[in-house]
Order: C-alpha cells, then structure tokens, then sequence
C-alpha cells in the first residue's frame, strides 16, 4: 500500500502544478472571493476524478490488456506543448463577473480545463488498483486538493506577485506529460 500511496502523491502533485498556479491567480484576483475559488476548485476536481474513475472501470471492462496505450494520452499532450511553445502571455483586462455563481463556474470551466492530462494519468494508474486502493486514493486526492487551495491561498497571502515563471508552463509541465505518457507505455510493454 505504501508504494501506492507514494505513486498516487507523486502523480497527484506533477498533475496538479499548474492546477496550483490556476488557483493561486484566483486567489490573488480581488474580484473573487475565497471561498469562491475554493467550490469552484473542487467542483472541477471532483468532476475530473469521476471521469477518471469512471475511465478506468471502462478501460478494464473493455480494454483489460490494452490499457498500457493510454499512455499515448499524456505522451502526445507532452508533445504537443512543447512544440507548440505558445507565444509569450499578457494580462489582459478583463470584466468583473457580477455573482457569485459565475465566479464559481470561471473558476470550474478554469479546472476542468486542466483536467485533461489529469484524466489521462490517472486512467492508467486507476486501472491497476484493487477497489479498496481505489478508494484510499480517491480520498487522499480530495485531501490533496484541499491541500492545492490551501497552498495557493498561502502563496498569495505571503508572497509578492511577481507573476507565473514562464519555464513552469512552457518546459516543465509538459515535459513531464512525456515522461508519464513514456511510463506508462513502457511499463505496460514490459508487463505484456
């Protein structure tokens, strides 16, 4: 259980760095306020864990000696950020949201999009758990999004604003989708 829980951290933690620096401009926007951030987060979360569980029920229903190939998944959004290299990012204005409810769901549509390589890790990770491993990490990961928010709440608390380092996004986020996707196709090559 003890490698489980270790593989299930470490794949939480490299999935949700940009999660991390999403959260903490919400934070940091004054037109939101914090607990706003904190329903929409885990809204989108919750939503993304689902359909990873529910991908890996489909995926040992359906493609029990396959599932190695969703490695692809992870590998080929590495690629595609690191050759697409987009340009340099500006902040724009933007339009305050009036209510609350909008507020949450920006910060919901935000997530979600940051669900995709998230879904595509945890699918093939998900696959290969008995139902009560599934379970235990299931309820890490909702204590870990919590620990998400809370981590991005402190950092904009305590620390000055300088902005996003622009290496995190353009390099480092998806050079680490190769090196999973790679993983996950490697391990699953071996393994059949």
């Amino acid at each position: 259980m003890e490698t489980i829980l270790f593989v299930g951290v470490w794949l939480f933690a490299v999935t949700h760095l940009d999660t991390l620096l999403v959260i903490s401009a919400f934070c940091a926007d004054n037109d939101y306020r914090h607990w706003e951030v904190f329903v929409g987060h885990y809204v989108s979360f919750s939503v993304g864990l689902i359909v990873a569980v529910v991908g890996a029920i489909l995926a040992v229903e359906l493609l029990q000696e396959w599932t190695f190939l969703l490695g692809v998944v992870p590998l080929s959004l590495g690629l595609w950020g690191l050759l697409r290299q987009p340009p340099e990012a500006t902040v724009e204005e933007s339009s305050v949201v009036p209510n609350s409810f909008g507020r949450i769901g920006i910060v919901t549509v935000a997530g979600l999009g940051l669900s995709g390589e998230n879904i595509a890790l945890f699918v093939p990770f998900f696959v290969d758990l008995s139902p009560s491993e599934l379970t235990f990490i299931i309820i890490v990961y909702l204590i870990g999004a919590g620990v998400v928010f809370l981590t991005a709440f402190v950092i904009v608390s305590r620390v000055a604003t300088d902005g996003i380092p622009d290496w995190l996004d353009r390099w480092f986020v998806p050079t680490v989708l190769v090196l999973v996707g790679g993983y996950v196709m490697m391990a699953g090559w071996i393994i059949t």
